[in-house]
């Protein structure tokens, strides 16, 4: 019936009915073919975008990975060399042991030695490091001339371990002598390995 009706109108009717219907299938096949695929190239570029995003990203974050691998590489080599001048808690007990020894050695007489013992500090309990390091303190009190006290203080320091010198105090102790008294107050540092301990 709409054929029919279509067939009996005028010609402009004709023309005005065809560029409808081609006005509507261009944008049926508009909807159906163009706009699906023009849709998917700007997906397509805004992954391009993205991808180009985490790529920077990604290389910036491999160049800091490998600053900070290095930065823990010399970390580590400084913590070695640093590891190699502490004691390990049997060769402190071992050096304190021998303090009287090497006075002696040196031609000191020894006239007091104390050890100091340090406590746990509340630090290193609570700290979940598995090395830590601790001071170890000793007073030692020598008679000898001041040539002798000399050598004894190069014998303390002569070793591959640090021994720190933190006072040095010399009186006349008799003086019909003369030998003076010391006190010399030392410190070595311990590093302890919590898992070697276990």
């Amino acid at each position: 019936m709409l054929l029919d009706n279509l067939a009996k109108s005028n010609r402009l009717s004709r023309n005005t009915v065809s560029a409808v219907m081609i006005v509507l299938s261009a944008i049926a096949m508009y909807n159906w073919i163009v706009a699906p695929r023009a849709a998917y190239l700007r997906a397509v570029q805004k992954h391009e975008i993205v991808a180009g995003n985490i790529a920077q990203k990604s290389e910036v974050i491999s160049k800091n990975v490998v600053a900070k691998r290095k930065e823990l590489q010399e970390l580590q080599e400084q913590f070695t060399k640093l590891r190699d001048t502490l004691f390990t808690p049997e060769q402190a007990k071992e050096f304190l042991s021998d303090l009287q020894t090497i006075s002696e050695e040196a031609g000191c007489s020894v006239y007091s030695l104390n050890i100091l013992t340090a406590a746990p500090s509340r630090e290193r309990q609570q700290s979940q490091d598995t090395s830590y390091i601790l001071p170890r303190s000793a007073t030692l009190t020598v008679i000898g001339v001041y040539e002798k006290i000399i050598k004894l203080m190069e014998r303390l320091q002569v070793r591959t371990q640090r021994v720190w010198v933190d006072s040095i105090k010399m009186e006349i102790f008799d003086y019909d002598s003369a030998e003076p008294k010391c006190d010399i107050t030392i410190t070595l540092y311990t590093v302890e390995d919590e898992e070697a301990a276990v």
